[in-house]
């Protein structure tokens, strides 16, 4: 399954809302499907209020409910395969559309989870400067302000002559963990995700003269994500997964998550020495390419990125210039 935040691109952003892809590109709202289910099919008199509950607006909300929160899920989304066929135009109990086709919606980050910890060198030959992935994931966060939902604009600082972006496959957190062994690490993880690492790399490399990059990863914008969140039933093998980053359709890199020098497994269980919470992010690195492979690759305001992986879908962000106070 892809779900998703989204909403009619005629509605404001305060009305996003769960939902799931189903049948030919069309967008379910789940809490008003399963509420029209559990009172219709199901006969419970308190269907709004138990949808309301289980299916959440936001999807860290949903997997903090757990167990019950997939339950609601699966019946839902087998009610709703069916549904689209025999009534396409179907409503929900207060007279809102079911369906909506996806070219129509307005999709946000998957996830804004607790925690979003990035991976950096986890693919041969990503860095010039001689320092590759040692015995230890080389780990930083990206904070909040950091993450942007699908076709949202990418601000480039002024103060950076050198912008760069990464595809990377992302792993999203299901259960609160903690020392979580890796034979036991999928256990924990809902699905995944894309993000585009945006690196300021000029400014990295300044910071790095003083210990640690900080701001360089961390602006405004620099962690899109996205376009939804796919369940980990849907990839049957997220280690043997292609990568691709294109910029104004020209490709900028081309790789496979097979190529990870500490695997999906080893980085959950090194991380989850800190308790990991449902909706934490993980991303996992990126292969060569982009502005460290060419430095005529550097982004500019203008540029289109889309960052695809088999099986998850493609992200698809521009970039402008940050507007001067």
């Amino acid at each position: 399954m892809k779900l998703m935040r989204y909403n009619h691109k005629r509605e404001k952003t305060t009305q996003a809302r769960l939902g799931v892809l189903v049948g030919n590109e069309l967008v379910a709202d789940l809490r008003a499907a399963y509420a029209r289910y559990l009172i219709e099919e199901i006969g419970n008199p308190k269907g709004r209020e138990l949808a309301a509950i289980f299916l959440p607006a936001y999807i860290a909300q949903f997997l903090h409910v757990g167990a019950a929160a997939w339950e609601a899920l699966s019946e839902t989304y087998g009610w709703l395969s069916d549904l689209v066929k025999s009534e396409p135009d179907a409503l929900g109990l207060g007279g809102e559309p079911l369906f909506i086709p996806l070219a129509e919606c307005r999709l946000h980050s998957p996830v804004r989870g607790s925690k979003l910890i990035a991976v950096g060198r986890n693919y041969p030959g990503q860095a010039k400067d001689g320092k590759h992935a040692g015995k230890l994931p080389a780990c930083f966060i990206k904070v909040p302000s950091c993450v942007l939902g699908p076709g949202r604009d990418i601000l480039k600082p002024a103060a950076t002559r050198q912008l760069d972006c990464e595809t990377e496959l992302a792993v999203v957190i299901g259960k609160k963990c903690k020392h979580v062994p890796e034979d036991k690490a999928y256990d924990v993880i809902a699905g995944y995700t894309i993000i585009n690492d945006v690196t300021a790399r000029d400014i990295t490399s300044l910071e790095q003269q003083s210990g640690n990059p900080m701001l360089g990863k961390t602006f405004d914008t620099f962690a899109p994500m996205g376009p939804w969140l796919v369940t980990k039933v849907e990839v049957h093998d997220p280690m043997h997964l292609r990568l691709r980053t294109r910029v104004n359709g020209e490709l900028r890199q081309d790789g496979n998550t097979s190529e990870m020098t500490h695997s999906i497994a080893k980085l959950v269980s090194y991380l989850s020495q800190m308790t990991l919470m449902p909706g934490d992010v993980i991303s996992t690195g990126s292969p060569n390419g982009g502005g460290l492979t060419r430095s005529e690759w550097f982004l500019n305001a203008g540029d289109v990125i889309e960052c695809e992986i088999e099986k998850i879908g493609t992200l698809v962000n521009a970039v402008v210039d940050e507007p001067k106070n």
